[in-house]
């Protein structure tokens, strides 16, 4: 695996998530987003630099003309600001009562020029979302992600109940974009979010060696599937799997399929056993079979380990579930030692996305310091290592991409965003090249956390 291109932004800001369409990336960081054209990959090319403060500054993209280029950009703030404006700053307090933080939706039609089409308040922040396309209804449905480890104008244990509300959050708060009228963007519902089996129905930092922060019951990503109608939530203290209610179109929370708890190492920190941290992000094998979630460690070191309960354990490795039942099938962390020169040594897992490939399952991931690489999982049971890219890592993000139509085989081309713990040297955008020989299905589009289509 080699960088064949890096593009750091202009502001030193933290680099976070990405999305693509066409021959397009849209690249979020914590003062805004940029857009380059990738149809070279040794060669990104920056269409523009758009300066909108508001971390994190997660996106996601939309194609609602069916033209084959990106209109609409969603945008997460998690950031309390003086307004949803574009230029707005952050207010002194988090839980400032005249704050905002949300959504912002982005008409995109002209790249070199964004226009703020309309913003959504949402309680708690965005810290992330996830898009349900429903175009046969004529809307696109956003799941918004989002917690109270910090309180916010209508959220926490204190402007939470102000406004009535949990002070635990519990939801995931659902808006929609009519395609006819984004402007017109709305808050639809909530999703009612519990921890069945978990004793006091909640996550608490100060079992994890975190104290000073709120306890919260919420979910971190959530990954659809469309054609089985599956969404999986990585929710802070249990993975949980949902079907898509046919009727209203929305993710019944209220009655998982199946949840997965770990949070206890009986072996203690080095042993062979592990604990789950913080449930953060999920993703599907192509073929809907197996579901991978990642634990983000809140703890610290390489290889990643987390006082749980007073309880050193390991934590921050990726498990690989049955998507039918929950089954636990293995869990996987790097076992290459980190660089010595890296400025901060944490190689959690982070995020990623799979591969639609035959014959062979792939799985792209970002470890922080520890790089980005990819995974054979063909075996769920044994997960392997098989390329890796790790000179001076900081790594947010890193995901398999490569539009078009048909196949494609060979050198297989990979993004990330690097510059997380150490921003200022942080090198933005990366291009990288992989070589496998795995035959590939070409994509329109890919916002990572939503998988439209499936191989059998």
């Amino acid at each position: 695996m080699r960088l064949l291109a890096s593009a750091p932004n202009g502001t030193q800001a933290i680099n976070s998530d990405a999305a693509f369409w066409g021959n397009k990336a849209f690249v979020g960081n914590y003062d805004g987003f940029r857009i380059f054209d990738i149809s070279n990959p040794s060669q990104p090319v920056l269409i523009t630099d758009f300066r909108c403060y508001g971390p994190q500054n997660d996106l996601s993209v939309y194609d609602r003309n069916g033209d084959g280029e990106a209109d609409l950009l969603i945008a997460s703030v998690d950031r309390t600001l003086t307004g949803p404006a574009c230029g707005s700053a952050a207010t002194l307090n988090h839980d400032d009562p005249g704050g905002w933080e949300g959504l912002r939706i982005f008409d995109i039609s002209n790249l070199a020029a964004p226009v703020l089409l309309a913003t959504v308040y949402q309680d708690c922040g965005s810290h992330t979302h996830t898009l349900i396309p429903q175009p046969e209804r004529g809307r696109l449905l956003v799941l918004n992600s989002s917690y109270p480890l910090r309180p916010g104008p209508t959220c926490g244990p204190v402007r939470g109940p102000q406004a009535k509300r949990d002070p635990l959050h519990g939801v995931i708060q659902v808006v929609e974009i009519p395609l006819a009228a984004p402007a017109a963007a709305f808050e639809l519902t909530e999703l009612p979010i519990n921890y069945p089996g978990d004793p006091d129905n909640k996550f608490d930092p100060a079992e994890h060696g975190l104290e000073g922060l709120d306890s919260l019951r919420a979910c971190h990503d959530i990954a659809v599937f469309m054609p089985l109608g599956l969404v999986a939530g990585a929710c802070a203290e249990q993975a949980q799997m949902w079907r898509i209610d046919p009727i209203s179109g929305l993710p019944d929370t209220v009655r998982p399929l199946w949840v997965y708890h770990d949070s206890v190492d009986s072996d203690g920190a080095g042993g062979g056993d592990v604990a789950v941290d913080f449930w953060h992000s999920a993703t599907f094998s192509w073929d809907g079979r197996t579901v991978i979630f990642i634990d983000e460690s809140l703890g610290t070191g390489c290889p990643t380990t987390t006082p749980i309960k007073g309880v050193a354990s390991d934590t921050g490795r990726m498990f690989f579930l049955k998507a039918a039942t929950g089954e636990k099938l293995s869990h996987y962390f790097i076992e290459r030692e980190p660089q010595a020169d890296d400025p901060v040594q944490y190689c959690s897992a982070h995020l990623g996305n799979t591969v639609p490939s035959y014959g062979r399952d792939l799985l792209v991931n970002a470890w922080y310091t520890g790089g980005v690489d990819v995974i054979d999982f063909t075996n769920p049971r044994k997960p392997r290592e098989i390329a890796f890219y790790d000179v001076r890592g900081d790594n947010w993000s890193a995901y398999w991409y490569e539009h078009g139509h048909g196949f494609d085989i060979g050198p297989m081309n990979i993004y990330g965003t690097h510059g997380v713990e150490v921003p200022a040297d942080g090198l933005g955008f990366q291009s990288f090249e992989a070589y496998t020989a795995t035959l590939r299905v070409r994509v329109r589009g890919l916002n990572p956390q939503t998988q439209e289509f499936m191989l059998k």
